[in-house]
């Protein structure tokens, strides 16, 4: 670390230089513009504005087949690029295409541009119209529905699908960790999304777990279909799910801020408990000679959500531990439609 000193050259404008060896490092001159960023801790940070060049990721298009782009797409995507830009001078495949199409309508804010040099996706959302908060609770609410109806299902032995919820549940938590990614590298991202970075890295973490929540409840209603809603250790499995279901809905509203600390640690508690009830009841079905086999399956999903429970329900209380001096507003609640 060194020390510069900070001079005024008049009418009330304070200057300080900048280390030589920084500016060619970046390539900063004299005349060129830089981001300043001043941050809830007192701390201004100075950064380099970005370029066209380094927010885009150049894909060259024959090595990448048809089964592979939806993969690249995505991963270019959460990596935070703003310009995704498949290079192909003879044009993509008709397979290609269509990969390519598929994988763009399950990521939100990407727009697809053809030139004569390829294809180009870009990112159009605005950061500062996006709400991460608001996303995450819309997560919450699409996870919580899953696992109800996947309970639910069980209980009355009929079969049911998410395909549709379960795909919302990936493009919320894709979009998520595209803006945690970018603001790893860019405080401007930062700003314009109005959060701190340990409030990103705490909804980037939630949102992750509820998204394994909607996915195990896939994997439960995957029994419901086949299970003989009389037979025994059905309605204990549903009920335990309900359970589960309780504790990551406790500890989501804390991470959320709309309920205190508390409800982490009842979130906690209650995963605690239900942790002894599942060991008791695989047990029970080990013993038991005329167990369905596939609940060993639903008991499996159960023991998983309570899993991510626990994490989210961890990120509830270190958010209450969080100094208030750091903390910023989050949205009100709103009413899922």
């Amino acid at each position: 670390m060194e020390s510069r000193k900070v001079q005024s050259v008049g009418g009330g404008t304070l200057t300080v230089s900048l280390p030589r060896e920084w500016a060619d490092t970046t390539g900063i001159a004299a005349g060129d513009s830089v981001d300043l960023h001043a941050h809830l801790d007192g701390v201004l940070v100075l950064q380099p504005g970005a370029s066209e060049a380094d927010d885009t990721s150049h894909v060259t298009v024959p090595a990448v087949d048809a089964d592979r782009i939806a993969a690249v797409v995505r991963s270019a995507y959460t990596a935070g690029y703003r310009t995704i830009a498949f290079d192909a001078d003879g044009g993509l495949s008709t397979d290609q295409r269509r990969a390519l199409d598929r994988a763009v309508r399950g990521l939100p804010g990407l727009s697809v541009v053809d030139d004569d040099s390829g294809v180009r996706l870009r990112y159009v959302l605005d950061p500062a119209e996006v709400s991460v908060s608001q996303s995450v609770r819309q997560l919450a609410f699409v996870a919580r529905s899953v696992s109800r109806d996947a309970a639910d299902a069980l209980a009355d032995g009929r079969a049911v699908e998410f395909g549709d919820r379960t795909s919302q549940a990936a493009r919320l938590t894709a979009m998520v960790e595209r803006h945690f990614s970018r603001a790893l590298s860019r405080l401007d991202e930062v700003d314009a999304l109005g959060l701190t970075r340990p409030r990103l890295a705490e909804l980037r973490t939630t949102a992750h777990e509820l998204n394994g929540v909607a996915s195990d409840a896939d994997r439960l209603a995957a029994v419901a279909g086949d299970a003989d809603p009389a037979g025994a250790f059905v309605g204990e499995v549903a009920s335990l799910a309900g359970a589960a279901r309780e504790a990551v809905d406790a500890g989501t509203r804390s991470v959320l801020g709309d309920a205190g600390v508390d409800a982490a640690h009842d979130a906690l508690t209650a995963v605690e408990a239900l942790r002894d009830d599942i060991d008791d009841l695989d047990r029970r079905l080990f013993e038991a000679s005329d167990a369905d086999y596939q609940l060993v399956h639903a008991v499996n999903a159960v023991r998983s959500v309570a899993d991510h429970a626990e994490r989210i329900a961890t990120v509830g209380v270190q958010r209450g531990l969080r100094d208030d001096a750091y903390a910023t507003p989050d949205e009100p609640p709103e009413t899922p439609q």
